[in-house]
């Protein structure tokens, strides 16, 4: 065991991870570099390394050609691992590149005796899963699995059953950013100890092969650690639906209460996080006081929501304007009463954003991204460091890179903008003024400062932002607006940098939000 974490026994969860320190909002907790499988889903095999599952275009294995390496020394690493026992079994059968991800994670654990013992120690509900809808299944993917390891006894289908159940339950879905969809999956047992809540105080990171533990909450030394297997900001039968696999019934406080985002909110002990530079649009006293929190009505109304399941987005094309318009119809009692950060509402938003983006409307698109990253993303995920918040706002930088190619076509859109949806003159001028490349700038800076430390080269997202970072000191003529900046990156604390922040970040940020709403009302009538 690590010198941060141990596995104690829990009275009613068998067993749970603990941390032996204590930990700070965002600190690292534990690195996780050897995972036990790690391996790409079947849709993705092809895109992204088999070995290290960074997104490339990998070239196939000359025996198999059901495995695919970035370059030789990720083949010669896997090989070492794992492969040099699957391949032989992989070229046997012409389907092999076919086979389902659980199926190609089995047949590692049928044939390396190191993986099948590592999972020994882990629960897989076989009895539930056998008996439940996808039991069929599960045994079909088994036999499959001993048919290429050459394992055809009564006692291998067997003991391929109890590894597979434990693969399904124990596994982390590895999900991409950018595509929005399931890669890979990441198993190692000790990580798997981790219990979930709809509350955590603990985040996984994923990057290549490394899972970082990183501290969501304060955390005492003694304490649980709790993670999320699922989106916890969903609405409750969306996540008790999810968590059905699992063989639980979460009763953390978000499940027992039916609270809505606004409530946890409100309640959480490390609202203080978003102060100064880490605050876009909502300082703590905003986030504890919002309607949705204190106002028994809209309260009521954002649990009716909260129970509801999630519309089912997948695979929305980017030309779906009918489709988000139902959408969006379909929630205006959210919308009219402002709860715009209840589930499913900020992703509809974004396909709203991405719909312009297809359309090249980036200045639609830039105004409806602020609009989230201000109206829904600090009451859904109150610390600043959380993955989506971080997301969001890189979006806004990148729309903005696009918009800035043309300022004067922009100003004179968000004039047009601000006219058509009533908006007063002050914050028309404030958006024709808006120093683009400054706020694009300093929203940067935060995502590398709030990314996770010590693995900001190796964390895709921080690797854009330094990239865009980079790209922005290059430009020539910005002397006065770097030292400004540079001041209150060494000194966020200071009245001076306050006062900076508070103008080039937080009014810029509000003022885009504003338009963002003023376009989803004469646009979408919202």
């Amino acid at each position: 065991m690590c010198a941060t974490i141990e596995v104690r026994p829990h009275p009613s969860k068998r067993r749970a991870l603990h941390a032996i320190q204590s930990f700070l909002p965002g600190q690292i907790i534990h690195v996780f570099s050897n995972p036990l499988i790690l391996h790409p889903t079947l849709l993705h095999l092809d895109s992204f390394c088999t070995h290290c599952l960074r997104p490339n275009n990998p070239r196939a294995c000359s025996r198999c050609h059901a495995a695919y390496y970035c370059d030789a020394t990720c083949q010669q690493a896997a090989w070492t691992a794992v492969h040099s026992k699957e391949c032989k079994a992989l070229r046997s059968k012409k389907s092999a590149a076919e086979l389902p991800t659980p199926v190609r994670a089995l047949l590692q654990a049928l044939l390396k005796k190191e993986i099948e013992e590592g999972l020994e120690g882990l629960e897989g509900h076989v009895e539930s899963k056998r008996r439940g809808k996808g039991g069929a299944d599960l045994e079909m993917m088994a036999m499959a699995a001993c048919a290429f390891a050459g394992k055809a006894k009564e006692e291998h289908m067997k003991r391929a059953m109890e590894l597979l159940c434990k693969i399904e339950t124990n596994a982390f879905h590895r999900y991409d950013a950018d595509l929005a969809d399931q890669v890979g999956i990441f198993l190692e047992p000790t990580l798997a100890m981790a219990n979930h809540s709809c509350i955590p105080n603990a985040m996984v990171l994923f990057m290549g092969r490394k899972a970082v533990l990183r501290a969501e909450t304060a955390i005492q030394a003694g304490d649980e650690i709790e993670i999320s297997y699922t989106d916890y900001t969903g609405p409750f039968m969306g996540r008790q639906q999810a968590l059905s696999s699992y063989s639980f019934i979460c009763r953390c406080p978000r499940c027992i209460e039916n609270l809505n985002v606004y409530q946890v909110c409100s309640q959480s002990r490390d609202i203080h996080l978003n102060k100064n530079w880490s605050v876009i649009g909502s300082n703590a006293s905003k986030l504890q006081q919002h309607p949705g929190a204190t106002d028994p009505k809209k309260i009521q109304l954002a649990m009716e929501f909260c129970s509801e399941a999630d519309p089912d987005m997948t695979g929305l094309s980017p030309e779906a304007r009918g489709v988000l318009k139902v959408f969006l119809d379909g929630y205006k009692p959210l919308t009219e009463n402002d709860l715009w950060a209840v589930t499913p509402l900020p992703q509809i938003l974004t396909e709203v954003s991405l719909y312009y983006t297809h359309k090249q409307n980036y200045t639609y698109a830039v105004v409806v991204s602020a609009f989230v990253a201000v109206e829904c993303d600090p009451y859904r995920h109150v610390a600043p460091f959380q993955v989506v918040r971080l997301k969001n706002l890189l979006m806004v930088v990148k729309l903005m890179v696009l918009t800035a190619e043309n300022s004067a076509a922009l100003r004179q859109s968000l004039r047009g903008m601000a006219s058509k949806a009533g908006l007063d003159a002050k914050i028309h001028e404030t958006l024709a003024d808006i120093d683009q490349v400054s706020l694009s700038q300093m929203l940067l800076i935060m995502v590398l400062k709030l990314g996770p430390e010590g693995h900001m080269d190796e964390w895709e997202l921080g690797e854009t932002a330094k990239e865009l970072h980079d790209d922005i000191l290059e430009l020539e003529g910005r002397e006065r607006e770097m030292s400004l900046i540079n001041a209150w990156r060494e000194d966020p604390e200071s009245d001076t940098s306050r006062n900076f922040f508070e103008y080039a970040v937080v009014q810029q940020m509000s003022a885009l939000a504003s338009l963002g709403r003023a376009v989803l009302k004469m646009d979408w009538e919202v």
